[in-house]
């Protein structure tokens, strides 16, 4: 269904994009094909007496596909042939009567504001098409970077975290949810971070934090264990960069945590020493 929708808008916008010879050329072509329609319906079927009601066709589209200047070209063209070939006497120019130059005037009066709304309402496709076209880009490319940072937090076995400290408002990744044990529908918070902090970390942890934010440093960098939702241990590497207001208050820290837990295990330790 969405391809088919696609598909259609493309249609839709494809005239108002038509380059300026191709407008011109299109409104003109298809008011003499019209006219031919008319003079034909006129002679095989019945004359219906009012030559011009079917004649804003041409001009409405011509003018919305193709803008004021083809509308126009399709109002002049179809004026003239009518006049030439609907309007008796047949095959002459001019008009005999004060009835056919009110209804022609009108007519051409008429043409011209659709003319004009055509003009506007093709502008409003183009705007309408170029913001879609804006919005499809904006949503590729958004599915881009999650893709890169998905792929990224796989490799590190991390996450990034957003942290609006000012109104306490807290972002996690996918990767930091899988870090933690949580489910990845999990609401994130402040409280529950703090409650993953492994007991022995949490005070000195929170203490360097406030520390940080009263020196009005912005880099944040510190190791320390965590308390999964599954009842296990590890050990992550916080990095993030403070943000801070006019007044030097905290507003915003963001950052990225990974795993290190394989670094801090007894014999990886030993080998880290003894290549130390």
């Amino acid at each position: 269904m969405a391809d088919t929708a696609s598909v259609r808008w493309r249609i839709f916008t494809l005239g108002p994009n038509l380059s300026v010879r191709w407008r011109y050329a299109g409104a003109a072509l298809f008011s003499l094909l019209w006219i031919g329609l008319r003079w034909g319906f006129a002679h095989v079927a019945f004359e219906d007496g009012y030559p011009f009601a079917s004649l804003f066709i041409p001009i409405a589209l011509s003018a919305f596909y193709g803008g004021f200047g083809p509308g126009l070209v399709s109002l002049l063209i179809t004026v003239g042939l009518a006049d030439y070939l609907l309007i008796p006497p047949l095959y002459t120019v001019g008009f005999n009567d004060r009835k056919t130059v009110v209804a022609t005037f009108v007519f051409a009066l008429s043409g011209l504001l659709l003319a004009v709304l055509g003009e506007a309402s093709r502008r409003a496709v183009l705007q309408a098409s170029t913001e879609a076209e804006i919005r499809k880009a904006a949503q590729q490319q958004s599915k881009e970077a999650e893709e890169r940072l998905r792929i990224a937090e796989q490799v590190i076995a991390g996450g990034v975290w957003d942290w609006d400290v000012a109104h306490g408002g807290v972002y996690w990744s996918d990767g930091f949810q899988r870090l933690c044990d949580f489910p990845l529908d999990q609401h994130p918070s402040y409280e529950l971070w703090m409650e993953t902090l492994h007991p022995e970390d949490r005070a000195l942890v929170t203490a360097e934090l406030q520390e940080l934010f009263r020196h009005r440093l912005h880099n944040w960098s510190r190791e320390y264990r965590i308390r999964t939702a599954n009842g296990r241990t590890r050990w992550v590497a916080s990095r993030g960069q403070v943000f801070y207001d006019a007044w030097g208050k905290p507003r915003r820290m963001v950052g990225i945590n990974f795993d290190i837990t394989a670094q801090h295990l007894p014999e990886n330790r030993a080998h880290l020493s003894e290549t130390g």
